[in-house]
């Protein structure tokens, strides 16, 4: 199982515990390349995030930022929500979603990068080897 830092507007940043089905992975390609223009983030660091492993290279808070709140996950205050797509987790992964987000809440930063960052960071401390950025 991973949980996966997925967009949603149907793929929105949330740290959606899911197997990416085969139809929200254009979206998230699309997604992912417009962030990583938009942050200027190398690829490289994403891509270490499959093994478990939250780069703190510079751009990667904004690109996690980027994609919370493309996926409408982020509200004015700054918080944190999943509220939007839990209805899509089988139940399993919805435990886990659940177990990380009570425990991590959102770890407020001083900017919405460093918000985004501290707080997919606790994401990985609690399930490392159920989280990865898409």
């Amino acid at each position: 199982m991973k949980i996966v830092l997925v967009l949603f507007s149907v793929v929105g940043l949330s740290f959606a515990a899911l197997d990416i089905p085969d139809h929200l992975r254009a979206p998230l390609k699309t997604l992912r390349k417009a962030c990583v223009a938009e942050t200027g983030v190398e690829e490289k660091y994403i891509d270490e995030s499959r093994h478990g492993h939250l780069s703190d290279a510079p751009g990667m808070g904004c690109y996690i930022n980027c994609l919370m709140e493309h996926s409408g996950m982020v509200e004015e205050d700054g918080r944190i929500h999943f509220d939007d797509i839990m209805h899509l987790l089988t139940p399993e992964t919805r435990e886990t979603v659940i177990k990380v987000v009570n425990e991590c809440q959102t770890k407020h930063g001083n900017t919405r990068c460093e918000t985004a960052w501290m707080t997919v960071q606790c994401y990985y401390q609690v399930a490392p080897e159920d989280a990865e950025l898409p």
